[in-house]
């Protein structure tokens, strides 16, 4: 009985507390490659039916009542500055609430509707409720208050309402009670305020598509692992993307070792072997990453980091890994969101079992930077079974330095705190901690190869970091061209970062690999040097980058100065008097 009664009390707590606090998603999410305008209204005024000859349209006020004195709110809005043929995606009416008095209840809740109207004859200055126009009988969208609400602004979703008045370049929503219990009244700022009406418009120019994004394992044992970032958004998967037909910057990380690209559909990808390409979407589509677990990366976070965590020394945020393969632990790896220049950053790496005891003797690591800070664990040997947890942990060694990458939505209760006594499980909170599973050799360690060019009597450092071997770096004055000798590549693609001085070498940049061209190149940089990152196929032996501008020669005009300057010194000397000897 006590169950029972218990049972009753929670569900009508859960119930209340619907209503007591309002929804916090107060609109759909962007279309990727859409634009989205903010409107400001061009007219707005409230009419009073106990004084139905008066405008109001002066006032810093808008009223919308249900009360003896009945009021409504016209708004108006001009849509002449969207581009004709605009393909209208979602629109948002937000009007900031000032003020409420009387009754204002919440169950049975108060609704305020959002009403298209389509006469858009009237003026500010000249709407009275008895000249106001009509409106649509039924609303467009509600505003529903809860228990606790803010003065803040509220928003109605009036897409449908935009849609239909786009051709006639204006839009009028009227804003009044739908519904109302009692009497109690609600004031909305004007256009006379900063906090003024807005339409929030987003629009495509071209049609938008719907993209399922998805992973797999080649030999379809798993699927959906790791993530893929579309644009610049990051997905989980599977997840459904809306995009505005066009192309887009695409990539694969965490989850399986990437092998391919594969598309359904209205989506094609410019090179289905690298891990980041870029995808052209026509129409609805399908893309799907493929890999292998052959090296398996373990992901809990969504790839970026919501802030920074730090702990005083002896404490630790581990996270909880649950393997779906038997193997080799391969790699640990840490998202560094802040990393001191002023304060030792060294950390103790753990790797522990389910019960959270160390299995090996935990060792000091020192972050070189922010981002992802890759531990190798190849030499220690450690198998991981099929189904039974283990743990990963950075223990801090001076007081909150570094800090360690946090993601803060869409938890997935693996990570844990050690305050130096006790663990506790991190409940609002996931640390960006990764784990790496293999065969045993399979880990693929980058190289890092610092190559020497003398080109005008000056030593030039051109970098680069592959999978491969890179050798043999030579450098073409003539052709103003880098190229390089590439072996010894083990993965199905391999991956080239390169360094460049821009004194030496100026973009903009080509790539060919083996004479074919890279279409797929990343460039950033700085007013010194030049980044590429780019991937290539197994078999590729040479890569050649060639650039737009090349160090120039010892000038002519620099040869001409030192010699003028050289002249004058000796005309100088050859003019100045000789002294006068004492007699």
């Amino acid at each position: 009985m006590v169950k029972k009664y218990l049972s009753i009390l929670i569900s009508v707590l859960l119930i209340v507390l619907s209503f007591c606090f309002p929804s916090f998603l107060v609109g759909a999410t962007p279309v990727i490659g859409s634009t989205t305008v903010t409107l400001h209204s061009i007219a707005d005024a409230y009419v009073n039916a106990s004084s139905p000859g008066t405008n109001y349209g002066s006032s810093g006020s808008l009223y919308v009542s249900a009360s003896s004195k009945l009021d409504f709110t016209y708004v108006m809005f001009d849509l002449s500055s969207l581009p004709p043929g605009a393909n209208i995606i979602y629109a948002r009416l937000r009007m900031h609430l000032s003020d409420t008095g009387g009754n204002i209840y919440w169950l049975p809740s108060d609704d305020i509707g959002a009403y298209y109207c389509s006469d858009n004859s009237w003026t500010e200055g000249g709407i009275t409720w008895n000249n106001r126009p009509n409106f649509n009988s039924q609303p467009t969208d509600t505003f529903s208050f809860p228990m606790m609400y803010y003065l803040n602004y509220k928003s109605w979703d009036v897409t449908a309402d935009v849609k239909q008045a786009f051709p006639s370049g204006t839009l009028t929503e009227v804003i009044k009670f739908e519904s109302k219990t009692g009497e109690g009244y609600a004031v909305f700022d004007s256009k006379e305020n900063d906090d003024e009406p807005l339409l929030e418009i987003e629009y495509s120019m071209d049609p938008v598509a719907v993209v399922h994004l998805e992973s797999s394992q080649d030999t379809g044992v798993t699927n959906n692992l790791g993530l893929t970032t579309f644009a610049v958004k990051i997905f989980s998967l599977p997840s459904d993307v809306d995009a505005v037909t066009g192309t887009y910057q695409v990539s694969y990380s965490g989850g399986y070792l990437f092998t391919h690209w594969e598309t359904i559909g209205g989506v094609s990808v410019s090179n289905p072997l690298a891990a980041s390409t870029t995808v052209t979407v026509t129409a609805d589509g399908t893309l799907r990453a493929v890999g292998n677990v052959n090296q398996l990366e373990y992901t809990y976070d969504y790839g970026y980091s919501s802030y920074g965590a730090s702990e005083t020394e002896g404490c630790m945020d581990a996270v909880r890994f649950t393997p779906l393969f038997s193997g080799q632990l391969l790699m640990a790896r840490f998202y560094m969101d802040y990393v001191s220049s002023y304060q030792d950053h060294t950390i103790n790496v753990h790797v522990m079992d389910e019960n959270r005891n160390d299995v090996i003797t935990p060792f000091e690591q020192t972050p070189d930077d922010e981002g992802w800070f890759d531990v190798s664990l190849s030499a220690y040997d450690i198998n991981v079974t099929e189904g039974t947890d283990f743990y990963i942990g950075l223990e801090w060694l001076t007081d909150n330095s570094p800090r360690l990458g946090v993601y803060s939505q869409n938890l997935s209760g693996r990570s844990w705190e050690w305050n130096g006594t006790n663990w506790e499980e991190a409940a609002y909170r996931d640390f960006m901690i990764r784990a790496v599973v293999g065969e045993a050799g399979q880990i693929i360690e980058p190289t890092i190869t610092d190559h020497i060019i003398v080109a005008e009597g000056t030593d030039f450092h051109i970098v680069t970091k592959s999978n491969s071997t890179i050798s043999s770096c030579q450098f073409s004055k003539d052709d103003k061209q880098l190229s390089f000798d590439v072996a010894g590549t083990i993965s199905s693609y391999g991956f080239f970062n390169v360094t460049i001085p821009n004194e030496l070498l100026g973009g903009p940049f080509s790539v060919t690999a083996d004479k074919q061209t890279v279409s797929d190149v990343l460039s950033s940089g700085n007013s010194t040097h030049t980044w590429l990152n780019f991937v290539y196929p197994q078999t590729t032996s040479s890569i050649e980058i060639t650039g737009s501008t090349v160090i120039p020669e010892f000038s002519s005009w620099i040869m001409l100065l030192l010699l003028i300057i050289s002249t004058l010194v000796v005309v100088t000397i050859v003019k100045k008097p000789p002294k006068k000897s004492k007699t």
